[in-house]
């Protein structure tokens, strides 16, 4: 392949002025340069493809994530605010029970376990 290169060369003419001339040169490349080169040029083209053809797989994988963790974030905060309702609706049938309770005024409840608790509220007879 033939490229041509264009070298200015200043000269002073005999009149004393500056001559800019343009002198075209002939640069030849041999064709094995010029196939080195296209290959290349070729072996970087498919990189660069291949390269953002990763990129965009990482974004998509990203993307799939980002979305899937949004999903089990919104699933966990419904299971949380399930959880907090029931917690309130126990701790209210708790605090409707207490004062009902005969186990919670048994005098020896609080220092034995639960089955002699129970026993305290049995008849003498039973015991």
């Amino acid at each position: 392949m033939h490229h041509e290169k264009c070298i200015m060369i200043h000269e002073i003419n005999s009149n004393r002025n500056p001559v800019i001339m343009c002198v075209c040169v002939c640069v030849c490349q041999s064709s094995d340069d010029e196939d080195r080169r296209l290959k290349k040029r070729e072996k970087n083209r498919v990189a660069a493809q291949r390269s953002r053809k990763r990129q965009t797989q990482r974004a998509d994988l990203l993307h799939e994530t980002f979305e899937y963790l949004q999903r089990r974030n919104s699933q966990l905060r419904r299971e949380v605010d399930s959880l907090s309702e029931e917690r309130r609706r126990l701790s209210e049938a708790l605090r409707t029970h207490e004062p009902f309770c005969p186990i919670m005024h048994c005098s020896s409840a609080s220092s034995v376990p639960l089955n002699n608790a129970i026993s305290c509220l049995q008849p003498a007879s039973v015991q």
